[in-house]
């Protein structure tokens, strides 16, 4: 038994170990908790989905959705009403438009990645970007109900706007036929290290089309690198899919050790979202078994874009904060981004992130603004997070 000064040493002891951890893990949560410096908004786009730094950093893309902006005719893209724009990255950060439109004519462009790893066909650097084509209505807001007049697929193009080729995603596309699966609303791209290509696709919309495109929630795609130039030639090739019935995938990054991140949006496009919100991770070869993994963080709403500073994720939220959401690397749990600038972000998407010579973070937030007009005046937000934002050990995440 324990003389009464030795349990009264050991309980001080555990006192001060309990106080110190408390104190260690606020002190971590003010480091998570860095705000993010607003560096400009500008006002000139159409519905702005995604953004994609070039390979060199230099410039930036952003794909100009185009969404019909008639809300008593409800959410439509307008078919052949999206375009590219052609942004320099100047030396504080801030974004000057080279070419407003250095693409046109496409149906909702959205998500974009560019290529690490030559092909055949296409060069490294090259930028490929996904077209959706539903919900889909003609520009004076009629519904388009022809399936025949849909044309998903990915197009590929270089910096200066030249388009190299498409890979095809509609009914008797290659990719239908290996995987079973029509997309409707492709909406995110990502590329690994080793040149494969990832797809995050929503799969809403089809039941405007007569017959019916059947569309269960979508899911999400790899196309291995040494399919992408028979892809592109509407010859058969490997690729593999993975459904996520309800979920509604919207955004794709590969993280810094491999894995291959997505998330739902699910509920924000008329879906059930088991997840509510879900935050999933693959590797590479999980894809050919064709399960989908349990969400490792869910409940968080509506999530949209997604990449990676360093470390750590962060994903947009457009249900009920409209907000960066920032999650530690492999952590359960996650904080909203703190501006310093009190703003308000307006369906924030498809973000992209490149690392600065700093050790700084830019951060590049398209809008969608949701059923806005299209008046050439969405906004496209830019957002410096501090040099180590992404150096903080795991272990004291936030409450979202």
């Amino acid at each position: 038994m324990l003389k009464p000064a030795t349990r009264l040493a050991l309980v001080a002891t555990a006192v001060l170990s309990a106080t110190a951890s408390v104190a260690q893990n606020e002190e971590l949560l003010a480091a998570y908790k860095r705000q993010g410096h607003v560096v400009q908004q500008l006002k000139q786009f159409d519905n702005p989905e995604a953004a994609i730094f070039s390979a060199d950093g230099r410039h930036v893309y952003i794909s100009n959705a185009a969404e019909l902006g008639m809300p008593d005719k409800g959410f439509h893209w307008i078919q052949g009403g999206g375009y590219i724009s052609k942004l320099a990255v100047q030396p504080d950060g801030t974004l000057e438009m080279v070419n407003d439109k250095l693409i046109s004519g496409l149906t909702a462009p959205l998500g974009m990645a560019v290529l690490p790893v030559d092909t055949a066909t296409f060069p490294k650097g090259t930028i490929f970007v996904v077209e959706a084509t539903a919900p889909l209505a003609a520009a004076d807001g009629t519904p388009v109900k022809d399936p025949t007049q849909i044309d998903p697929k990915i197009i590929a193009f270089n910096e200066d706007g030249k388009i190299l080729g498409a890979i095809k995603l509609g009914a008797d596309s290659p990719v239908h036929k290996a995987t079973g699966a029509i997309a409707t609303l492709g909406n995110a791209l990502a590329f690994d290290k080793q040149g494969n290509l990832y797809l995050a696709e929503t799969g809403i919309g089809g039941g405007q089309f007569e017959p019916p495109i059947p569309t269960q929630g979508g899911g999400v795609y790899m196309f291995p690198h040494a399919s992408l130039d028979a892809l592109a030639e509407s010859k058969d090739a490997e690729v593999h899919y993975v459904p996520v019935p309800e979920g509604g995938p919207d955004g794709i990054a590969v993280a810094p050790d491999g894995s291959v991140h997505f998330n739902t949006v699910g509920v924000a496009a008329g879906l059930k979202d088991p997840a509510q919100g879900g935050m999933y991770r693959m590797r590479p070869e999980e894809f050919k078994q064709g399960r989908l993994p349990r969400p490792f963080n869910q409940g968080l709403g509506a999530l949209d874009g997604l990449d990676f500073a360093g470390n750590f994720r962060l994903d947009t939220e457009i249900k009920n904060s409209n907000s960066i959401v920032v999650t530690p690397f492999w952590a359960s749990r996650s904080y909203r981004l703190p501006l310093d600038q009190d703003i308000k972000l307006a369906g924030p998407a498809d973000i992209a992130v490149r690392r600065m010579d700093d050790g700084s973070y830019l951060v590049v937030i398209p809008e969608l603004s949701a059923t806005s007009p299209n008046n050439t005046d969405n906004p496209v937000t830019v957002v410096r997070l501090p040099a180590g934002f992404d150096r903080f050990p795991v272990g004291a995440e936030g409450e979202m």
